[in-house]
């Protein structure tokens, strides 16, 4: 923390990234997380493929906080760490490098989706290039802060000051971001196929935003479903179906009475698990096999054949009873969502502790359901 960084914090200055003439701030906010387009603008390349909004995590919860979040005065975290440590990105992003940064010295912004951006400070050393596409945990520069070294600023000591803007260009504490790292390419991937259980209709891009963690939050909510596990449907099955069903736009009334409204709704939602034929509500072998793929999500291991029994049924009742999740279904997963995924892994054979910290063993199970 330095003597006059509190100026340079509280807005304006140089610590707030330029936008080139003629580059609207959404275009500039705009990119892929790997690769995509780009748009060359007063000397700075620009990503032009949107991503959906930023997983953003702490990647420093194991260093020491010198300086703690206290607006205005200091709107952002200092944490002691030595000159030449590596700085992960907290999330995708592209980066923007700033040199001789005012008081916050050498400094990298990461441009977020949907307008956040971090930006790191003090830097010794950058090592990307701007307009580099990170995906989160790409190592982005060296942190810095020795008293009086080149790109310190005014810092007084080692350390890296770290904050968040959002879109409204209000400084975010970063620590309210948790500290497990978002998914992976493929870890992603299987998130969103799960998601679909929860009605996320949006690409299967492997790289999960808000709705696909929506998704996922309500797949692992359920469907109200509370009764035994039996593979004998009844009216609460049919009610909790028809929840379902809303995922996929029925609007009729959840009274067990499954009508052909009913089906159009389940089908839709099933055309994220192989379903391809038409949105008839005449459900036939094709909708069943789909219907089989979604209630391996609950345990059902036989075969998509199409052909309902008690064991596809007691899978698909899982899927409606949910995974113990009760949080909100706000899109930002936390210790609530991951352990409930892992309850889900379980399915998948997985026997790890429910801490909410997904592991690799945890993704591997959950990959073996979808």
């Amino acid at each position: 923390m330095t003597e006059t960084e509190a100026r340079h914090r509280r807005g304006g200055g140089q610590d707030d990234p330029h936008v080139p003439t003629g580059v609207s701030r959404r275009t500039l906010l705009r990119g892929a997380v790997v690769g995509g387009g780009a748009l060359a603008a007063g000397g700075l390349i620009l990503p032009t493929t949107a991503y959906a909004v930023p997983a953003i995590y702490n990647p420093f919860a194991a260093y020491a906080i010198t300086g703690q979040w206290d607006p205005p005065n200091h709107n952002g975290v200092d944490f002691g760490m030595a000159v030449g440590t590596s700085l992960p990105a907290c999330a995708a992003g592209t980066i923007e490098n700033i040199p001789y940064n005012g008081t916050g010295g050498h400094t990298v912004t990461i441009h977020h989706s949907d307008g956040y951006r971090s930006q790191y400070m003090h830097l010794s050393r950058f090592l990307l290039a701007n307009g580099a596409s990170v995906g989160p945990g790409t190592v982005v520069g060296l942190s810095g802060g020795a008293a009086g070294a080149d790109g310190a600023g005014n810092s007084t000591g080692p350390h890296l000051h770290w904050h968040v803007i959002n879109p409204s260009g209000v400084r975010v504490n970063p620590l309210s971001f948790g500290s497990t790292p978002p998914p992976v390419q493929g870890e992603g991937l299987t998130l969103q196929k799960i998601a679909g259980a929860g009605g996320y209709a949006g690409p299967l891009d492997g790289v999960p935003g808000s709705r696909t963690w929506l998704g996922v939050q309500q797949a692992v909510r359920g469907y109200g479903y509370t009764g035994p596990l039996d593979g004998a449907p009844g009216g609460n099955t049919y009610s909790a179906l028809q929840r379902l069903a809303q995922k996929g736009g029925y609007g009729g009334p959840v009274d067990g009475v499954m009508g052909a409204n009913s089906w159009k709704g389940v089908q839709t939602v099933l055309s994220r698990f192989g379903y391809g034929g038409p949105i008839d509500g005449a459900p036939g072998a094709n909708t069943w096999a789909a219907f089989q793929r979604l209630a391996k999500l609950g345990g059902y291991t036989g075969p998509a054949d199409g052909v309902l029994g008690t064991m596809s049924w007691k899978g698909m009742q899982k899927v409606l009873t949910g995974f113990g999740y009760t949080g909100p279904l706000d899109g930002a997963p936390g210790g609530g969502t991951y352990s409930a995924l892992q309850r889900m892994a379980r399915y998948g054979g997985y026997t790890g502790p429910v801490d909410g910290v997904p592991g690799t063993n945890t993704w591997t199970a959950l990959a073996r359901l979808v």
